[in-house]
Order: structure tokens, then C-alpha cells, then sequence
């Protein structure tokens, strides 16, 4: 599956104001400032009993939040002067100048600090929108790592026929599959679903996916795989975090699986004439109890049957009413186009989710695998 496209993350990340564009935002707020300075000159002179020339202090407090310094300073002149103009001027000497040389300088202190408080928020506007994106290109990053573990092929197996899809619910999933080559001929196929979704969980994948792969091939068995594999899940994670995991292993020539399925949600085998099987027999999810027993069981593969696997994405995949998708939902699609190719299928199961969902947005990792 391809990484989400940078150009979709900076969309998901960049924030829109209330105007087409900054100047517009500018432009309207300059109208109020200056309404609002004529609305106090206009009171200012209606008025008689007292003056109103605080009130200059809101449009000037505005005026220093959106336009620079020297402007709002000169608006404290002008504000000043048209108080004067305007308003009842009684006295005209020495007590006169001193009220406006308080009130000008008044003017000039709630101009400087709002203007310093301004330009305060935009540093930190822009340290924020610098965090921001290094913070999204990291996630990109972690994206294309996790894409880069998964399959860049899927198995050829006479008379087999594979397909595999994560869809993420965020940039980052907390889901895997894998195939796995043994050095017996046969083929591994897993499927994982780490608790949460998103880069916590995703960030585990890449350490998981080399572990699996380093172990794999040391256990003939799928049942002490997953014993010694517990163990070391647990170092991984500390016990803060589980794994839900399904491993079976795939002898083309016996036709069998061979499989253990940690806590995981049951595949199931779909064969004519018979109710869906799930794989169930394994042992408690990795993670949490070192040291936990494992089963393992095997079965035998006809002609014509369907092996579908999946996450909790699918089957708890919830429609507008509150109700779950479920695993009896998934089987019945699959029984009803079990003859479509493998890749087909997967298709089909998907839409079939998010037509039920009314919305192809995901609220967990799906990944399904045929």
C-alpha cells in the first residue's frame, strides 16, 4: 500500500482563518479600528458631564494587535487631537496639557504592550507552525519505514493464490502482515494488530518484524515460535503494551496449515457446505505474560477453500447507528464471492466495510489477507 501523499498531511495540519487571506483579515479589522475610534470621538462630543476619552483605549488596544508599531502610535496622536476637537475643553492652560500629556502616554503604554503582546503570539504562532511540520515530516518518515517493512511482493505458490492490504486509520497503523519463506519451503503468514493505533503503535512494527523474521526460521514448531516470542515481546514492550498475533505456516505440498493464533481475531476457513471455521486454539495475546503456553493446530486445505484473516478494524468497524460490522457480516461476503481471485476478494470485503461504515474513513487499522 502507498504512504499517504505529504501534500494530504499538510492539508491535515494547516490551519485556515476566517478570510480568503490575510490582508482581507487586515483590511476588515483596520475598518473597525478606525469605527471604533470614530464612534468614541462621536460620543466624546455628545457627552458634556464627562469625558469619554478612555474608551480610545479598546480601538488603540486592536489597531496594536494588527498593524505595526508606528502606526498605532500615530492613532494615540490622532485619537488625543480628536479628543481635544471634539470634546469640552475648559481649561486651556498647564492642567490641560498635563491631562493630555497622562492621557497620551496612557495611549502610548497600551499601545507598546499589546504590541509587544502581539508579536509575543507570533513568535510563538511560528515556533508552533515550525514544530508543527517537523513533526508531520517525521511522521511521514515513520510512515514510509512502516510501508517499507510490509511484503513488496506477494507469494507465488501453485495452486495458492495470496492478497494482502493494510488500510491505516492515521498516517501511521498499528497493524502488519508478513510473509515469511522458511527454509523448509514453506510459507509464514502473519498477521498483526498491536494495541492502539497511529506512531505509538506503528513505532513497534519495524523491532516486531525482525524479531519474527529472525526467529521463524529456528522453531519447527508455530506453538514454541510464539512461547519464545512472547518473551520477547515483553522485553520490547515492558508489559505496556500487547500484541495480538496470528501465525500459521503453510506446506504447499501437504496442502495444511499449521498455526497458532496469539489472542488474535479467529481467521476463518470458509469451505462449501459447511459453516465458516475459525482458527482459534493458540494461547493469551504477547505481551503481557512471560513465559504463557502456546497450542498449535493444523488443518487440512480443499480445493476451492477461502482463508480470510483480519484485525479488529474489520469486524468492529461500526455504521452510523452504533452497530459492529462483524465477523458473521465478513464471512457471509466472503461465502458470497469466495469464486473472485484473492485480490478480488480482499476488494470486495473492503468496500463492503465501508459501505456499512457510510464513509471510507477509518476509526481503527484494517487490514485483511486472503
Amino acid at each position: 500500500m502507498k504512504p499517504t501523499p505529504w501534500s494530504t498531511i499538510l492539508r491535515g495540519v494547516t490551519t485556515e482563518g476566517p478570510y480568503i487571506n490575510e490582508r482581507m483579515s487586515v483590511l476588515v479589522l483596520t475598518i473597525v479600528v478606525v469605527a471604533g475610534i470614530s464612534a468614541v470621538a462621536f460620543a466624546d462630543k455628545s457627552v458634556a458631564s464627562f469625558s469619554l476619552a478612555p474608551l480610545h483605549f479598546l480601538p488603540l488596544a486592536l489597531s496594536a494587535l494588527v498593524h505595526p508599531l508606528r502606526i498605532s502610535l500615530a492613532l494615540s496622536i490622532v485619537c488625543l487631537v480628536l479628543h481635544d476637537f471634539v470634546g469640552h475643553i475648559r481649561d486651556l492652560g498647564t492642567r490641560h496639557l498635563a491631562k493630555d500629556a497622562t492621557t497620551l502616554l496612557g495611549y502610548v503604554f497600551v499601545v507598546v504592550v499589546v504590541n509587544q503582546l502581539g508579536r509575543q503570539r507570533q513568535r510563538l504562532a511560528d515556533l508552533a507552525a515550525r514544530e508543527r511540520d517537523e513533526l508531520a515530516n517525521e511522521i511521514h518518515l515513520a510512515a514510509e519505514v512502516q510501508q517499507s517493512i510490509l511484503p513488496l511482493s506477494i507469494p507465488t505458490v501453485p495452486g495458492f493464490d495470496f492478497a494482502a492490504r493494510m488500510y491505516p486509520s492515521k498516517i501511521v497503523a498499528g497493524d502488519y502482515y508478513g510473509f515469511i519463506e522458511l527454509p523448509t519451503g514453506e510459507i509464514a503468514v502473519v498477521i498483526v494488530d498491536v494495541s492502539g493505533k497511529g506512531v505509538a503503535a506503528g513505532l513497534l512494527m519495524p523491532s516486531i518484524e525482525v524479531a519474527l523474521r529472525l526467529d521463524a526460521p529456528r522453531f519447527p514448531s508455530t506453538s514454541d515460535l510464539l512461547h519464545t516470542f512472547n518473551n520477547v515481546v515483553c522485553e520490547i514492550t515492558g508489559g505496556h503494551r500487547f500484541i495480538s498475533l496470528f501465525y500459521g505456516k503453510l506446506c504447499a505440498q501437504s496442502r495444511s496449515l499449521e498455526y497458532t493464533n496469539a489472542g488474535h481475531n479467529p481467521p476463518l476457513l470458509l469451505r462449501a457446505g459447511s459453516d465458516p471455521i475459525p482458527l482459534d486454539k493458540g494461547g493469551p495475546v504477547l505481551g503481557v505474560l512471560p513465559n504463557s503456553d502456546y497450542e498449535s493446530d493444523t488443518i487440512d486445505l480443499r480445493h476451492g477453500d477461502v482463508l480470510v484473516l483480519y484485525t479488529d478494524g474489520a469486524v468492529e468497524a461500526e455504521n452510523p447507528a452504533g452497530e459492529q460490522y462483524s465477523a458473521t457480516r465478513l464471512a457471509k461476503i466472503a461465502s458470497m464471492y469466495s469464486q473472485k481471485s484473492a485480490d478480488e476478494l480482499v476488494e470486495t470485503i473492503y468496500g463492503s466495510i465501508t459501505e456499512f461504515r457510510g464513509t471510507r474513513l477509518l476509526a481503527d487499522d484494517l487490514t485483511l489477507v486472503c
